[in-house]
């Protein structure tokens, strides 16, 4: 009997174990940060005027936001240790090519090659230049124009 070859074989199995390692680090940092941040939040009642209050909020929308980045993230690494237990990992989502071991590195939850990618995101400039203003009905190609 032959031995089945695994769908991500362009990495070995060092490698594979030094992403993972780098993955869960950083989804526990980013866990551990998460908490920080809901562990700490000010309590309502403790601010004094208006200003103060102001102010709150507007640090308070800023750490939502980035709170739900970090949630997404988490999300993303997730995912992509469950690409990797199905040997997954490592293949463009686009065009099932291998994504080099250095790309990885540089972002281990990419799921795309360098030329998908690329091409996705001038796909979205694309729609978001040709999208029609709702408050000027127009196009940024067309208000630019004008």
């Amino acid at each position: 009997m032959g031995t089945v070859q695994r769908r991500n074989a362009h990495l070995n199995d060092k490698q594979l174990k030094n992403l993972r390692d780098i993955l869960l680090s950083q989804k526990e940092d980013i866990l551990n940060k998460i908490s920080d941040q809901t562990q700490y939040a000010l309590d309502p009642n403790e601010q004094k005027e208006q200003v103060d209050a102001a102010n709150n909020n507007r640090e308070k929308e800023q750490e939502a936001r980035l709170l739900s980045r970090q949630g997404f993230l988490v999300k993303k690494i997730s995912k992509t240790l469950l690409d990797m237990d199905n040997e997954e990992y490592g293949l463009c989502k686009e065009c099932d090519c291998e994504i080099p071991y250095e790309r990885l590195l540089a972002r281990p939850v990419a799921d795309m090659c360098i030329t998908c990618k690329e091409d996705s995101e001038l796909s979205e400039r694309s729609k978001l230049y040709k999208k029609v203003s709702k408050s000027l009905g127009k196009t940024a190609q067309e208000y630019g124009r004008a």
